[in-house]
This record gives structure tokens, C-alpha cells and sequence, in this order.
């Protein structure tokens, strides 16, 4: 199983383009949906995939949580590494939830979509879910590339 490690940085370009894509279809979908010309079903289809590709997302990231949490061992023990390490630990957990609640909300709520004020934020945490992928690759990014982290 040597060949598997370290298995981290095996596991998160999947959760990144899931998330992102899934944030994008939901919102395409809306939009699809206020055209006068657009099909519903066409809209819904899109946010179907959308919500999919969330669920997929969040599995992912949950498989890149805790696969990270056990190469971290494997980092250098310094100051700075221990710091952004600490970063991306906190920007991982905090992903979850928020995509879980994104997954969770519109299950919940049915006429989230038709509501602007709901829809509205509902649209602001797929953002704000968004900017913590993005977050979370620049720092995966910084562990590599400036820190060395996993490079032999």
C-alpha cells in the first residue's frame, strides 16, 4: 500500500471541482428558471446536478479531512508549517459544515428557491462555500509549494 501514500493530495481535486461545480449548476438552474423562454424541468435539472454534485463534494472532502489528518504526520514539525497546517484543518472542518448545510437546506425547505430573501442567502453560503474551497487549495497550495510539505 506504499504506493497509496500519501493519500491527501490524491483526494482533493475531486471535492474542489465537485463543490464549485455543484455552487455553479445550482445557480445556473436558477437563473434557467426566471428565463420566460426556459423549461422548468430544464431548470430543475440543472439543480438536481447541482445538488449532486454537493453531495459527491462533501463526501470528498470529507475523505480528504480525515486522509489529511493522518498524513499530517508525515509534515516537517516546524512553526510555520504547524500554523498553515492548523489553517487548512480549521478551513477543511468549517467546509464541512457549511456544504452540509448546503446539502441540507434545500431538503429541508422546498420553497427555498421561490423566497428571495431565502434564496439569497442560500446563495451567499454556496459563495461563501466556494471562497472556502478556494481557501482551502491556496493552502494546500502553500504547504507544497512554499512550505515543501509532502515533496521528497
Amino acid at each position: 500500500m506504499e504506493f497509496l501514500s500519501p493519500l491527501h493530495p490524491r483526494l482533493v481535486h475531486f471535492p474542489i471541482a465537485l463543490s464549485l461545480v455543484g455552487a455553479f449548476f445550482i445557480l445556473a438552474g436558477w437563473i434557467l428558471s426566471t428565463r420566460p423562454r426556459s423549461s422548468p424541468a430544464s431548470a430543475e435539472r440543472w439543480q438536481s446536478y447541482g445538488r449532486l454534485s454537493l453531495v459527491l463534494g462533501w463526501l470528498g472532502v470529507l475523505a480528504a479531512v480525515v486522509s489529511g489528518l493522518i498524513d499530517q504526520s508525515r509534515a516537517p514539525d516546524t512553526v510555520e508549517v504547524r500554523q498553515v497546517i492548523n489553517q487548512h484543518i480549521g478551513a477543511g472542518l468549517a467546509l464541512l459544515v457549511v456544504l452540509g448545510l448546503a446539502i441540507y437546506w434545500p431538503i429541508k425547505n422546498k420553497t427555498l428557491m421561490s423566497d428571495p430573501k431565502q434564496r439569497g442567502l442560500y446563495f451567499a453560503l454556496l459563495v461563501l462555500a466556494a471562497a472556502l474551497v478556494l481557501l482551502e487549495a491556496w493552502l494546500g497550495g502553500k504547504l507544497v509549494y512554499h512550505l515543501g510539505v509532502g515533496v521528497q
